[in-house]
């Protein structure tokens, strides 16, 4: 087996003459408002030091930046291309001298524009689209509501359609909040992004980075206090800082020397007003300081072969949807399974809600180790938001620690409206396309002036939405909320329950419907109902629960779609260290036949014009 690995390696590099030496594996699309509202929302433009920003992160020749303006009409800042010196320097020429004056913003010819936009620079196969759209505006192309309207209602339906068939994700950025939060959270949402509200301009640079560790995740060193610990495993590593304007950052090695921020062949600098990027490339190892910086803020990325891997989080988590975890050690790619080492490694995991500058600790747990792998199961989210998955990997000679965000949704958009006469109609549209209808089904409790109550089930409509049409009789009263029974496209169950509603009618005037005036504190107890009642208390305050890998074993058997669930990213690259495939096999021999029928024929083809040209030297001596 190993010979194959190794002629397949072989060939590969002969053939790889006949290829680009590499190949960008993210596309970064930028959109950003520039009407003339924006220099209120941005006056010390923010934005263009966080269009640098994403630029700078981008490791060169990996990922490909494109940015555009829109108004009254789209236009090219930056054409896309591939990330490297050229087109950072050309980006930092643009950013600061575009004119943000329009009175309009037409949404809908901005995304239009791109998706009819062909890709630009050497993109791999199966790349990843990571769309950014800054905004303090709404879709405003007319003073007339109805023309609006209908644009909206393109960009919700046609333009959807195309982003999700294209699996692009669209995050989006409120920079006030007089923004369509409605429309932003639905395009988000619907494409497995993130939508962000910022509360200061600042807030965008942290947004910035976030998304893009989301699009390309890395392993990092964890912060204590204001040092770091570097080991020997360490390639290189890039300190992401963020500061006052004005403001230096002093980093300080371990024999007590101040790293020199200036561009050499062991260190490069990329600085701004409110931040600065320095990559040190073999760095020593021992204990580092930083000083001057916002720890909270900054982050240490590195490339290493002692590394850490976690299974992925889904972008959209849907509120009580349990999230399996599993994070394992690697050396060099390969699982680290040694007892003797795992056994002095702990794992811990916090979970973090994300509101603008403040970051709130939702729990903190360690893991249980299980099969060379640590495992827990997260229960019981409620709050809806934006959240941070940190584990923190301690080897006690060496730390790693990685860095996952994700946000937390209701799966259903739930809706009553009156569409006329006596009738009153509620309607539930899955907010992303995780969530299997067909297997998914909803109830409506009925809660009347008597106090009784009475449950009836929401029909499936065709187009992939619930819908329960009820007659309402004269001075009816009446509260009324609706339960999911979920279950995910991946097999995993959850339940959820809305706030309240209520529809009324006074005599024979035409009934109305509105949310219930319910306190948010008893409106979340009652929103915890969970499929698992013995992993979480039904009637305390919202709280997010934790079930090691011991518990859990009792539990598969009434959850027998949660054990596909946990074939996790870290448990095929175990499966796939282990042993090839069959399907494996032949690809190795296929492509060492391919090799060598390749190379033959080349040195066919070369015999051949060596005899032609022998030929033709004899024919010149017999003249």
């Amino acid at each position: 087996m190993k010979w194959l690995k190794i002629n397949t390696v072989l060939l590969s590099a002969v053939l790889s003459f006949w290829a680009p030496l590499s190949q960008a594996d993210t596309q970064f699309r930028v959109i950003v408002d520039a009407s003339g509202s924006m220099l209120i929302s941005d006056p010390d433009k923010l934005t263009s030091e966080a269009l640098r920003l994403i630029s700078n992160l981008a490791p060169e020749e990996e990922a490909t930046l494109g940015i555009w303006l829109f108004g009254e009409e789209p236009r090219v800042l930056l054409p896309e291309s591939i990330v490297n010196k050229a087109t950072k320097s050309k980006l930092a020429s643009y950013v600061n001298s575009y004119v943000t004056q329009d009175v309009k913003t037409d949404l809908e010819a901005i995304i239009k524009l791109l998706l009819d936009t062909p890709d630009s620079g050497n993109l791999a196969p199966e790349f990843n689209r990571h769309w950014i759209l800054v905004t303090d505006g709404m879709v405003d192309i007319s003073l007339d509501e109805v023309v609006n309207k209908a644009s909206r209602d393109r960009i919700l339906n046609e333009l959807m359609a195309r982003l999700e068939e294209r699996d692009i994700h669209l995050h989006t950025v409120s920079m006030t909040g007089y923004t369509d939060k409605d429309l932003l959270e639905s395009l988000s949402l619907r494409t497995d992004a993130t939508h962000t509200e910022v509360a200061i301009p600042e807030d965008l640079l942290d947004t910035f980075d976030r998304i893009f560790t989301q699009a390309s995740p890395s392993d990092e060193l964890p912060f204590d206090g204001n040092q770091f610990v570097v080991d020997d495993a360490i390639d290189e590593l890039t300190l992401v800082v963020f500061h006052e304007d004005g403001v230096q950052p002093h980093v300080v090695k371990p024999d007590g020397s101040l790293l020199s921020l200036v561009n050499d062949r062991n260190a490069s600098v990329a600085a701004s007003d409110h931040y600065t990027l320095i990559t040190v490339r073999k760095p020593d190892a021992g204990v580092w300081q930083v000083n001057n910086v916002d720890l909270e803020r900054s982050s240490i990325r590195v490339i290493t072969n002692l590394s850490s891997q976690a299974t992925k989080i889904a972008p959209i988590v849907f509120v009580n949807e349990p999230i399996y975890s599993t994070v394992g050690l690697f050396q060099k790619n390969v699982i680290i399974k040694d007892d003797n080492i795992l056994n002095l490694v702990t794992v811990k995991q916090t979970l973090i809600r994300l509101s603008g500058e403040q970051k709130e600790t939702i729990l903190s747990h360690e893991m249980t180790q299980t099969n060379g792998q640590f495992k827990q199961r997260l229960e019981g989210i409620v709050e809806p938001g934006n959240y941070e998955l940190v584990s923190l990997l301690d080897g006690k000679t060496f730390s790693r620690q990685l860095s996952q965000y994700f946000t937390v949704h209701p799966a259903i958009d739930f809706k009553g409206t009156n569409p006329g006469g006596n009738l009153i109609a509620f309607s539930a549209h899955p907010v992303n396309l995780k969530l299997n209808v067909s297997r998914s089904n909803i109830k409506l409790e009925f809660t009347y002036n008597n106090g009784t109550t009475e449950t009836e089930e929401m029909q499936l409509v065709g187009q992939g939405y619930w819908e329960k049409i009820i007659p309402v009789s004269a001075d009816d009263n009446v509260k009324v909320r609706a339960k999911l029974i979920g279950m995910t496209q991946t097999g995993l169950r959850f339940d959820y329950w809305t706030p309240f509603w209520h529809f009324n009618r006074k005599g024979d005037e035409a009934p109305t419907v509105g949310l219930d005036d319910v306190d948010p504190t008893s409106m979340l107890l009652m929103s915890i109902p969970s499929s698992n009642r013995d992993l979480m208390p039904v009637m305390v305050l919202p709280a997010v629960s934790v079930v090691n890998e011991v518990e859990e074993d009792g539990e598969l058997s009434s959850e027998p779609d949660a054990a596909d669930i946990q074939t996790s990213d870290v448990v095929k690259a175990v499966e796939k260290t282990d042993s090839l495939s069959k399907t494996e096999w032949m690809m190795y021999i296929g492509l060492n036949l391919g090799g060598i029928l390749i190379i033959a024929a080349g040195i066919f083809l070369y015999r051949r014009m060596q005899k032609n040209k022998s030929l033709k030297s004899d024919d010149t001596d017999d003249v």
